[in-house]
């Protein structure tokens, strides 16, 4: 078993960060359907991740944050092997009061990238993250200290996992374009 942390994302992790998100959701079926070109197009599959984790780590984007899981590999060589980013607008909301308005790098990136080969643009980008082989309960932590739920979509065969951490499944939601035969069913979860 190597030795691991959790930490705050950087700038400077910008790269290992968009690898591991992108070899995580190769099998995530979400993720196919939004970049069903991802394979033939992956230059510009990994350049507007990029931009996308780009602008999740920078200063200017307050209302998230990205936490890395690091494993020791070597003594003292640390790589990333799982990522999360959260969504915790909900401080500035304090903070600011009604009027506020979340910024939003999910937005921001979108309005780049009408020309990206491996995306869909008939559906709506949604940022999918996973905590592989890790039980950390930073952001459940987080969560309780706040006094705020979190909530997210997960594929119904992780649901399993969550629950075990302490989510809870409110329902199912199916995704299905018009006119396809294909669709996506994921569990919506709250904790």
């Amino acid at each position: 078993m190597y030795p691991s942390r959790v930490r705050l994302a950087e700038a400077r992790d910008v790269d290992l960060v968009t690898n591991v998100l992108i070899m995580a959701m190769e099998d995530n079926q979400c993720w196919q359907y939004q970049f069903p070109h991802s394979a033939t197009h992956y230059e510009d599959h990994w350049n507007y991740t990029r931009d996308l984790v780009r602008r999740f780590l920078s200063t200017a984007y307050d209302d998230w944050i990205v936490m890395v899981l690091e494993i020791e590999v070597e003594a003292g060589e640390w790589d990333i092997v799982a990522v999360s980013v959260w969504d915790v607008s909900y401080v500035n909301k304090r903070i600011h009061g009604r009027g506020y308005r979340p910024n939003s790098p999910l937005n921001d990136a979108r309005q780049f990238g009408y020309g990206r080969g491996d995306a869909d643009h008939k559906h709506v980008t949604t940022f999918l993250a996973a905590e592989q082989e890790s039980n950390q309960r930073w952001g459940m932590d987080m969560a309780d200290r706040d006094g705020v739920v979190i909530t997210f979509n997960a594929n119904p065969q992780s649901t399993p996992h969550y629950e075990r951490l302490g989510f809870g499944k409110m329902g199912q939601q199916v995704i299905q374009a018009p006119d396809e035969e294909e669709a996506v069913v994921v569990d919506c979860l709250a904790y």
